[in-house]
């Protein structure tokens, strides 16, 4: 008996051990694969909803049903957003990417929108037979693509700085995209989504600090408390609020000892804020590392920029059309062309913060600004010059060669085309200070704007729908948190400003280049900064001030002035906006103006 209960005793302890090892091992799970868990178990409460909510709603044709299923889906999605723009970020285009088609220059190809953006789109115009059928189809392909989600992350294993990495860049998606409606402009559902995307974050937070909902809950309570989308105060919610919890993520990632992770957005890893100093990494925006700059290759370039040598006759420079006091630019309706008289097709655009964006030219046609250079010197109409013959008349001075020795470590001091091209691209990368009163603002100096040009930001990003297309903290069409692609636009900018009768400008845009039917009329996205100094606008000049400007925008572009444009992707709604509205958003403009 003794020897039996002694084999009993151990078999039960043998068991009591495996079980608290189980036990254990559960209780102890890191907090990645807790978050992993759990967006696997939100994912499937997402497909749920679309599969068995949304799906027979439309089917049943119940269109109150319709749109609280959608809607139900939409807020669930964000709750998962920081994770699947992170982690799958080709999917996430295809659940909520923006409504136009996306095309591949490269490989000819076409890839028409599909996702929650396409099914606003429908649902929320006039229900029809064909479109209910359509939106049938959006959702069997959302249903396929959130299954492309769950396989995909069976095959993950998540690590804390993946992880810091993708609620810091959420927090910056939110404040530039987010709270504008730029993926919600039927529905404006903006503010309580928001709240759904910090839900999600605090998902995470609280894996690493049980107490870190306090650093999200009052943002959510301020959104709750203020669910209108035309009078939500974003200038406070994102002063007050947002950046608060961006710099909570950060501290608790520098106590729990977590690195930073090599991100693939445009900012420095460890930029708290998008509006801090030196948030943005310049040498991000350029193709490798022979390309970085430096105070060397600067100098040079600013030497190269205002010195005719570069032209065929040396009578031009780069600064004879980029006048710095004007922001570099030249204050006519279009560029002055290198023959006496004519003119050349386009405005002149500012080259400040031109280094931050990853398309040049109005019609896009360089992708670099070492290309941009090389256009323009080698232009007929510009500068009439050539790169090789520059180079040879450049050798033949000391001066030169020593600044080209200083900037390229190399002892012959020869020139040649390629670091002229560099040189200059690299001067215009340095012209992006950051020192304007919004941004002083942005970093705590709260004296610097008054209530006018507050009242005028929150409608930019409001109800104007400014920040939908002009993504800030740069103001052009790169938008955050990554800035790794610079839009076009069709807005039907006219020849004249004539209202009446208007009619659209000839110029093709991008379509002069690529002949598809979206490009036709296309246009980049230009910076807003400076913009006080840059008149007369648009590509062709056609507007000399900024109510004409705002005029035009608040009557829905060419579209909603009467002028057949089908390819717009200007909403032609009218905005509907004050004329007290209008010199705020214009008062909120001129605080992007930089200081020296």
């Amino acid at each position: 008996m003794p020897g039996l209960k002694k084999v009993v005793f151990c078999a039960s302890l043998i068991t009591f051990t495996t079980l608290l090892s189980i036990f254990c091992k559960t209780e102890t799970k890191s907090a990645p694969e807790q978050v992993k868990a759990d967006f696997d178990q939100q994912l499937i409460e997402l497909q749920t909803i679309v599969d068995q909510k949304l799906f027979k709603a439309v089917q049943d044709l119940n269109e109150k049903a319709i749109k609280q299923s959608f809607l139900l889906a939409r807020a669930k999605y964000k709750q998962l957003e920081y994770y699947i723009e992170y982690f799958f970020p080709s999917t996430a285009v295809m659940l909520n990417g923006a409504p136009i088609d996306e095309i591949e220059l490269g490989e000819n190809l076409i890839e028409n929108p599909t996702g929650f953006q396409v099914m606003e789109e429908i649902i929320y115009e006039e229900p029809s037979k064909e479109n209910r059928l359509e939106l049938l189809n959006e959702i069997k392909k959302m249903q396929l693509n959130l299954q492309r989600v769950s396989r995909f992350n069976e095959q993950y294993q998540l690590t804390d700085a993946q992880l810091f990495d993708a609620i810091r860049l959420e927090i910056f998606r939110i404040t530039s995209l987010g709270i504008t409606g730029f993926d919600t402009p039927a529905a404006l559902q903006a503010i309580p989504e928001t709240a759904s995307a910090l839900k999600g974050i605090e998902d995470v937070l609280v894996k690493y600090d049980a107490s870190a909902n306090k650093a999200i809950a009052p943002a959510i309570a301020y959104l709750d408390k203020n669910p209108n989308f035309n009078s939500f105060d974003r200038l406070t919610f994102i002063t007050a609020y947002l950046d608060p919890i961006s710099k909570h993520i950060n501290l608790l990632r520098i106590e729990k000892k977590i690195p930073t992770a090599a991100s693939g957005s445009a900012l420095h890893d460890d930029a708290v804020t998008m509006f801090q100093p030196n948030a943005f990494n310049v040498n991000k925006f350029v193709g490798n590392s022979t390309l970085f700059i430096n105070d060397d290759k600067i100098a040079l370039g600013k030497t190269l920029f205002n010195d005719p040598v570069l032209s065929n006759g040396g009578k031009r420079s780069c600064a004879s059309c980029h006048h710095q006091s004007l922001a570099f630019t030249d204050g006519l309706t279009k560029a002055a062309a290198i023959s006496k008289g004519e003119t050349l097709l386009r405005n002149t655009p500012t080259l400040t913060y031109a280094g931050l964006q990853r398309g040049f030219f109005y019609d896009l046609k360089a992708g670099t600004l070492e290309d941009q250079a090389l256009d323009v010197v080698h232009h007929k109409q510009e500068m009439d010059g050539s790169l090789a013959q520059a180079s040879a008349r450049i050798n033949t001075s000391k001066t030169y060669s020593t600044l080209f020795q200083k900037a390229y470590q190399d002892k012959t001091g020869k020139v040649d085309p390629w670091k002229i091209q560099h040189a200059l691209a690299s001067y215009i990368r340095s012209l992006s200070p950051f020192n304007s009163k919004f941004d002083r603002y942005m970093r705590g100096d709260k004296k610097q704007l008054n209530e006018e040009e507050k009242k005028g930001f929150n409608l930019f990003m409001g109800k104007a729908k400014c920040g939908s297309c002009h993504f800030a903290p740069l103001f052009n069409g790169t938008p955050a948190p990554l800035f790794i692609k610079s839009e076009a636009e069709v807005l039907g900018v006219p020849a004249s400003t004539d209202t009446i009768k208007p009619k659209i400008d000839q110029d093709l845009g991008r379509y002069a280049l690529y002949a598809y039917p979206q490009y036709k009329h296309a246009f980049k996205t230009s910076t807003l900064r400076n913009i006080t100094k840059t008149a007369p606008y648009m590509h062709n000049g056609v507007y000399k001030t900024l109510e004409q400007v705002m005029d035009f925008y608040n009557r829905g572009g060419g579209a909603g002035m009467g002028i057949t444009v089908d390819n717009q992707t200007l909403a032609a709604d009218k905005l509907n906006l004050s004329n007290t509205e209008i010199k705020q958003i214009i008062a909120f403009l001129g605080t992007l103006e930089d200081l020296h």
